[in-house]
């Protein structure tokens, strides 16, 4: 490693023309990373009836988890008055819709809606909801998510 550092430490100091810094100095300061692509390892899905809600996922307490994808689809009858449905997240404390549908009075309908994100971090020990409001419907709602976790390694 202390080679490798070395070497990583002359190219810089040759690009950012570093004069008096001794490769020493350097490698106390510079630690190499390497970014991996993350694998999805989450995949979750949740259905919902009528006017309730559901948990989809609830994020872990000991690991970052990042939203990539996320879709929602509702079906109700024609006996349905205006609803919505919609999917919630929580970023740094604060509650955030991300995906919605609003049907229409007294018409049959099936729609569904999905997206794909720059990863998303999410609060720890949060969960993404799915939410329904109707006052009168036979209404089916699913939400599905994917997403990585991701363990914090601190330096010490």
């Amino acid at each position: 490693m202390r080679h490798f550092n070395n070497t990583i430490n002359k190219s810089m100091s040759d690009t950012f023309n570093l004069k008096g810094e001794s490769t020493d100095e350097i490698n106390d300061v510079i630690v190499p990373v390497i970014v991996v692509e993350p694998k999805i390892d989450i995949i979750k899905n949740t259905v919902v009836v009528n006017a309730t809600s559901g948990t989809v996922y609830t994020t872990p307490t000991d690991k970052d988890f990042f939203l990539t994808s996320a879709s929602l689809s509702v079906a109700k009858d024609v006996t349905s008055t205006s609803t919505f449905t919609r999917l919630k997240i929580v970023v740094d404390g604060i509650s955030l819709i991300i995906l919605s549908i609003a049907t229409m009075t007294l018409t049959v309908q099936n729609d569904s809606i999905s997206n794909s994100f720059k990863p998303i971090k999410l609060d720890r020990n949060s969960t993404i909801q799915i939410l329904n409001s109707t006052n009168v419907a036979t209404l089916n709602t699913e939400a599905t998510i994917q997403g990585y976790t991701v363990e914090t390694v601190k330096n010490s």
